[in-house]
């Protein structure tokens, strides 16, 4: 939907209806955990929000677009956590592990401009990005569109590096350019076939990929009769930020490939023309299957360059194949390839290809996160949390909730937000006229799971239940501030618990009491055998 002035007003009041209107659909639903709804937000309104945000989007300067989007998500927060109004949308935000609005749109608006500098030259999209590229370089240019703002936020020079993914297929005509390529799904089963095939193959090649600190390499290394290395080629992939271990293997393949040729030619008779048949043995089934099933995605063109080469190799009478021999089964020759590898990792790039979309994708979205991360340690907003959990926002705070019933969740959020039913929160939004504890004390989270004497007998059989977890309302509540101890029972309970002393099988119950002809620190310890109950005065420390 657009209006006369392209100022993308419609499209994004009709988005929001739209995106509302699921939002009050999925809250309807009911006995939901929150990491169903979390899904559910994601899956049904996330979409609607999204759709063409790219083109109406401008990441530095959109402003009055994101007012209006931040209301719908937090809307859908509440609902996910059960939490109380007040709480600031940042808090929910990093609570439920969702993406703010406007790094959610940043993130899509750069992938998708990551996207587009990997299409061919020859594509129409090459006139519209050089010309954005050239409105995001003039300073003083007053007309400005958000492709131009996306590319600002972005290293031009990664992108002019990346690789190119044709969208078009290859012919489906084309002939095979492998005899074989052979993936069994059995670890045993593969290796007795690699094993069949190496006796039975005129030339074997190994391929492997390895990484050491932040670099990729990759090795081919060949055996003659006795068990001697005649060839070995080393490959410097490239840091571990451009490139993965996926195509690392692809690319010992194709050097794999390359060897077979130039053995081809230094050993073989090439004037009789007798068929030979060569093998490559590789430990990376998803390198193998990526050259089965070619797809227009990262790494495309070293899967064509491997295709390429082998149908060249193939045309030589030579009949090629992959097989896919498992890792650390302690074959040698995996085994030396492996190692040559690693000595390969090492700073520089030795071969022609362009660096990876798929690891562009990566960074951009760690580069979102870490501003997310920076976003929420500078805020005002959240203080209490941040001081229950440093390590927000993190991922584990969707199994922190994802698991709990609703009225279980609705508890925990009060608690690590802060905004709850206790009296220091009822008291300042005018509810209670003050904020004092049943015994006398100010009502604060860490009064009531700490020190409130009402619940003494009941954090004594939480301390049962969760050892030294309870010496903290960080380690309490899911917090990351510090690494809780071990959780183990405390010693004087030790002896009594049927669960984790096996001196005392005959144990039918254990239970607590506090014990009113001594100090607060005393508690009465009955444990019930099969004909009798024992009951002890114990001292808690």
């Amino acid at each position: 939907m657009f209006d006369q002035e392209l100022r993308w007003k419609e499209h994004v009041q009709q988005a929001i209806k739209r995106a509302t209107k699921v939002a009050i659909a999925l809250s309807g639903l009911r006995h939901l955990r929150p990491e169903q709804m979390r899904q559910l937000y994601q899956a049904c309104v996330t979409p609607i929000v999204d759709y063409a945000s790219t083109v109406w989007h401008d990441p530095l300067r959109d402003k009055t677009h994101l007012r209006q989007l931040n209301t719908t998500q937090r809307a859908s927060l509440i609902r996910i956590l059960s939490a109380f109004k007040t709480v600031a949308t940042t808090t929910l935000e990093v609570e439920a592990y969702i993406l703010p609005t406007h790094l959610r749109l940043r993130h899509r608006a750069q992938r998708t401009v990551a996207r587009l500098h990997t299409l061919p030259r020859d594509h129409p999209i090459w006139s519209a990005l050089s010309r954005a590229q050239r409105r995001r370089d003039n300073m003083r240019s007053r007309y400005r569109f958000p492709l131009a703002e996306t590319l600002k936020t972005m290293d031009p020079s990664r992108l002019a590096t990346l690789e190119t993914i044709d969208p078009r297929p290859l012919p489906p005509w084309r002939a095979e350019a492998f005899a074989e390529i052979e993936v069994k799904s059995d670890r045993e089963t593969a290796r007795e076939r690699a094993e069949t095939i190496r006796a039975t193959s005129d030339l074997v090649v190994y391929s492997g990929a390895s990484g050491r600190e932040g670099h990729l390499g990759a090795a081919i290394v060949t055996f003659n009769e006795n068990d001697e290395v005649t060839e070995l080629q080393q490959v410097q992939v490239g840091p571990m930020d451009r490139w993965s271990v996926h195509v690392a293997e692809l690319i010992g393949i194709f050097y794999a490939v390359n060897v077979v040729f130039k053995l081809f030619h230094q050993r073989l008779n090439t004037v009789n023309r007798v068929p030979v048949i060569a093998t490559i043995l590789c430990d990376s089934k998803s390198a193998l299957q990526a050259i089965q099933n070619v797809k227009n995605k990262s790494g495309q063109r070293i899967v064509h360059a491997i295709l390429q080469a082998a149908t060249e190799v193939q045309g030589e009478n030579i009949r090629l194949r992959l097989q896919w021999m498992p890792g650390h089964c302690e074959n040698r020759g995996n085994d030396t390839a492996d190692r040559l590898a690693k000595e390969a990792a090492q700073p520089g790039k030795t071969h022609p290809f362009r660096p990876l979309l798929s690891r562009e994708n990566a960074f951009v979205r760690n580069k979102i996160y870490a501003q997310w991360e920076q976003e929420w340690k500078t805020s005002t907003k959240g203080a209490h949390l941040r001081k229950i959990d440093g390590g927000l926002p993190a991922r584990y705070t969707r199994k922190l909730y994802g698991n709990l019933p609703r009225n279980r969740a609705y508890l925990l959020t009060q608690l690590r937000t802060g905004h709850s039913w206790l009296s220091t929160y009822a008291k300042k939004f005018g509810f209670r006229d003050d904020d004092l504890c049943e015994c006398g004390a100010q009502e604060t989270v860490a009064h009531v799971l700490m020190e409130c004497l009402k619940l003494r007998e009941l954090r004594v059989e939480l301390k049962w239940k969760v050892g030294d977890t309870l010496s903290s309302v960080s380690s309490l509540l899911g917090g990351s501030n510090e690494d809780p101890p071990a959780r183990r029972p405390s010693p004087i309970l030790e002896a009594a618990n049927p669960a984790i002393s096996p001196e005392y099988p005959n144990v039918k119950d254990f239970s607590l009491a506090e014990d009113d002809s001594h100090d607060e620190d005393y508690f009465l310890v009955s444990i019930t055998y099969d004909y009798s109950t024992i009951t002890a005065r114990a001292r808690l420390f």
